[in-house]
């Protein structure tokens, strides 16, 4: 991560702000250089593709973290495996071709992008790199090729994988270097939370009660695992106290919460509530708050 700890400087200008939620599939042109760092060092899909695995391990490694060590406070709990999925059809036109050189991708098929470590995925012995072919001898769905980019079908094959797993061991085909091969994998039960990386230039993470969205900036900006944890686990800390599900309820208009400039006082004590709860969620992760 040298290439992207000498960026903190180059983000300390950017003010806090709403972050749109823009994923892999908008991550192309229209996403300015400097959502990947300066831009000598991501002016090319590669360089993007770079900066966005190397963000991506970190955070899938810090959240499986915390969702497994916080299993006991979490509403929403399900299987988990250490894994960071994804697909050739979820990346824009731009970066698509370097997504497919780089991961062998093909079509919706899940191909393995992040691996935490000491995760049952690990433990199994799959790899950054491998394509998912099927589970339990059920293929997954390729899709069609050439589509514009979307989620869609690699979301219904992680829901395919998510329903085996459910179920106890699976059994996965997986392609690596051409050749095919199988592995059991098994899951562990965690806070059922999804951790996801946004380009964005914004400063900012949000939660929506279901996943945890970092913007690159922030990612980029949090030097240490200890600096990610204390942003990760304050959006988790949403998401643990079901402060969406409230405000929901309430029928409170908000764009993001901790919007202290216009929030009314629920949303500023809901933020402090988070703040409190995202450092004790980080210290049971064993991470320094």
């Amino acid at each position: 991560m040298r290439g992207t700890r000498r960026l903190r400087k180059s983000f300390l200008a950017f003010s806090l702000g709403l972050m749109l939620p823009l994923a892999a599939c908008g991550s192309g042109t229209s996403v300015p250089p400097a959502a990947y760092g300066e831009t000598d060092m991501a002016d090319t899909p590669e360089q993007r593709l770079t900066v966005l695995n190397e963000l991506d391990t970190r955070v899938n490694a810090v959240g499986y973290r915390l969702a497994l060590s916080n299993v006991a406070l979490c509403p929403d709990t399900g299987p988990v495996t250490g894994l960071l999925l994804h697909a050739e059809s979820q990346y824009s036109d731009y970066l698509r071709p370097a997504a497919r050189a780089r991961w062998a991708l093909d079509g919706d098929l899940p191909g393995i992008a992040a691996i935490a470590p000491d995760s049952p995925a690990a433990k199994a012995g799959l790899q950054i790199g491998d394509l998912l072919l099927s589970v339990n001898a059920t293929p997954f769905a390729p899709g069609e090729q050439g589509r514009p980019a979307a989620f869609e079908g690699l979301a219904a094959n992680i829901a395919r994988l998510d329903a085996a797993l459910a179920a106890g061991e699976v059994r996965l085909v997986v392609r690596r270097n051409g050749l095919e091969r199988e592995f059991t994998l098994s899951a562990v039960t965690a806070c059922a939370y999804l951790f996801q990386v946004d380009p964005s230039t914004e400063l900012n993470a949000r939660a929506d009660g279901k996943r945890v969205f970092v913007a690159t900036a922030m990612a980029m900006f949090a030097e240490t695992d200890d600096d990610l944890a204390v942003i990760l686990g304050h959006e988790m800390a949403h998401n643990v106290l079901e402060h969406r599900e409230f405000f929901d309820e309430r029928g409170v208009a908000r764009s993001i919460l901790g919007n202290y400039g216009n929030s009314p006082w629920e949303l500023v004590q809901a933020e402090r509530e988070a703040d409190r709860v995202g450092l004790y969620l980080m210290a049971r992760a064993g991470y320094d708050p």
